[in-house]
Order: structure tokens, then C-alpha cells, then sequence
């Protein structure tokens, strides 16, 4: 159950199943904060921008926009100074995802603006995605060291989670993150001018999530979350084409221990095709490739593309491999259907 306040935040969101509140405050906060860095303006954030922040807290329009059985939507309309944001918050049945879709016309320089979600989890530490893994941050700033990492880079989600609850916070395209104390916080957008004086200059849209979940990242399955962010079903024109593959089929299958598709490609060197795996939990076991035809080769390439003799070689029965996989490993397979 989500309130929307007067001011456009999350003035509550409450766990039905579990009973629980989410929120230790207000959450989706909307900051602007003076962005000035002492060198490299585009790269850099200086330690200590919170002191000079402001909360956008004007609102122009709040408004219900969708109230179907599938979906609900309320949009939030804003304007700050010569910018104006509009975001769309919205929850799928049958979903624990709130979706973020945000739109917003900027003519700011050197602000950067953020989004805040004060959650309810205490936790040493917080996690991000990494490419193909993770990585954990502690939530508090105890040394010199942990100070200097107010900000992280990560990809598609950073998660604070306790034992048995914890909420993750998703997005499709923004890498700048920090987690202090409970307070989650996502970077959406800069506008240096050096080098490029109109850097963030004009429209965008993106989406970012809350996604409050029972058990851990691993056990509730924020990637899969993550991954259903960034790549959203989509309705397209098919047509019948000749061939000898059923109506419905699948390259592979993966069961097992839990792996992700990294990429599939030609292979650049020889014949055959390039399957590259990962492991994204920090788990180790064995995970079956069920293919939708007979595999007639495969063997476990590196990067380059050379094969690799020092890991297990996979095992091949058919349409079926068996491979070993290690906690966070990146497998690279060349096969010959």
C-alpha cells in the first residue's frame, strides 16, 4: 500500500504480505545540491555537497492517471526554477515493484540532483552490482577511507538488507549511489560545463524503483528484479518464417546453480557461437545447459576467445552441459550446434 503526500513524496509504503513499513521517512525525496568541484567538473563530486542542498518540494499537479486491474499510476508534476520534473509512480498486481518513470525537461548548471528513501533496515552494509557481481560498502563513515565513499558506482541496483527483510533500490541507466545509515540515494542527473558546457541540457527519461523484499538480495532475486527493469516485455510485429524450428523455442535452458546471460555472439576467431555466463551471487555449484538442439562441441574460451585449459572443462551429453561454476565467475563457452 503506497500514500502519496501533499508534496509528492512517499509519505507511506506498507508490506501487506509481511505487515511491515518500508519507509523510515519520507521517501523519493527530490534534492538539488551546488555541484562545483574544486578540479575535473565532470568527474568529480567534492566530499561535503550535502551542506549546500535544497528539497524540491513545490508541486504544480498531483494527479491519478491509471486505475486498471493490471496497473496503477499517479503522476507528480514539478517545476524548479527552469526545469521541470514529472514522474509517474506505479505499482503492477500481482507486483512488489514501484516503478519511478521519470521525465524531466533540465536547464540547470553545475546542480546535481538526487533522489533520497529513507528505508526501515539497519544494516553495516550495503550492496551494489558490479558488472557481472557485487560488491559491499559499509553504511557508515566511521574512518577517513569510508567518508571518501559517499558516493558508489554501481550498475542496475544497490540493496540494504537485514536478516529476513531487507529493500532494494533499482534503476535502468544511473550509476551513482550511496547508502548512509538507512538513507538509500540515487544520483539522476549532473550539468557540468566543463567539457562539455551543456552537458544534461534539455529532456530525459529514465526509471528507477523501490523494491522491498522478504530475505536477502540473493534469496529474493533483486537481479532478476534488476534485470526485469532494464529489459521490460515489449509488444512487436512477428510474422511466420520458414525453417525447421518449432513455433516456440529456446536456445538454452540453465538449471542448477543459478547463472545469467552475459552475451551471445559469433565467435571471432572460429566457427561456432559464444555463450558468456556469469555467476551473480557470490554462489559456487553446478549449473546444466539444456539446449534446443544437439550440441556437437564445446569448450571454455577466454575473453580472447583462446581456449582455457586451466578451469574444468565442461561436460557434454547431447543436448545437455554440465559445467562447475566458482562464486562470481564469468564463463566464456564456444559451441558448435
Amino acid at each position: 500500500r503506497v500514500a502519496i503526500g501533499r508534496d509528492g513524496t512517499f509519505a507511506r509504503v506498507f508490506d501487506r504480505e509481511l505487515a511491515r513499513e518500508v519507509l523510515a521517512g519520507r521517501g523519493n525525496q527530490l534534492w538539488a545540491y551546488v555541484d562545483k568541484p574544486r578540479a575535473w567538473d565532470a568527474w568529480d563530486i567534492d566530499e561535503g555537497y550535502e551542506r549546500e542542498g535544497q528539497e524540491i518540494r513545490e508541486v504544480e499537479a498531483i494527479r491519478i492517471v491509471e486505475t486498471g486491474p493490471l496497473r496503477a499510476a499517479a503522476r507528480v508534476a514539478r517545476r524548479w526554477r527552469d526545469s521541470r520534473i514529472v514522474q509517474t509512480y506505479r505499482l503492477l498486481a500481482g507486483s512488489r515493484r514501484l516503478e519511478i518513470v521519470t521525465e524531466i525537461d533540465w536547464h540547470e548548471r553545475q546542480v546535481l540532483l538526487r533522489a533520497l528513501f529513507p528505508v526501515a533496515v539497519r544494516a553495516p552494509y550495503a550492496t551494489y552490482e558490479t558488472m557481472y557481481g557485487a560488491l559491499t560498502r559499509p553504511t557508515h563513515a566511521n574512518t577517513s577511507w569510508e567518508r571518501a565513499r559517499f558516493e558508489v558506482s554501481a550498475h542496475r541496483f544497490v540493496d540494504l538488507s537485514e536478516p529476513g527483510y531487507g529493500v532494494a533500490l533499482l534503476n535502468d541507466g544511473k550509476y551513482g549511489h550511496s547508502a548512509r545509515g538507512n538513507v538509500l540515494g540515487l544520483s539522476l542527473l549532473r550539468s557540468p560545463v566543463y567539457p562539455d558546457p551543456q552537458a544534461d541540457e534539455g529532456t530525459h527519461r529514465f526509471t528507477y524503483a523501490l523494491f522491498p523484499h522478504p530475505g536477502d538480495w540473493t534469496s529474493a532475486g533483486v537481479v532478476d528484479e534488476a534485470l526485469a527493469l532494464n529489459s521490460p516485455l515489449c509488444a512487436v510485429l512477428a510474422r511466420p518464417a520458414g525453417g525447421e524450428l518449432p513455433l516456440e523455442f529456446g536456445l538454452v535452458e540453465a538449471t542448477g546453480l543459478a547463472v545469467r546471460l552475459g552475451c551471445l555472439k559469433r565467435s571471432e576467431v572460429h566457427a561456432g557461437w559464444i555463450l558468456r555466463l556469469y555467476e551473480p551471487h557470490g554462489a559456487r555449484g553446478t549449473a546444466t545447459l539444456r539446449f534446443g538442439r544437439p550440441v556437437q562441441r564445446v569448450e571454455r574460451v577466454n575473453l580472447l576467445e583462446e581456449p582455457e585449459t586451466t578451469a574444468p572443462a565442461p561436460e557434454l551429453a547431447g543436448e545437455t552441459v554440465r559445467l562447475a561454476v566458482r562464486p562470481f565467475e564469468v564463463v566464456s563457452l564456444r559451441l558448435e550446434l
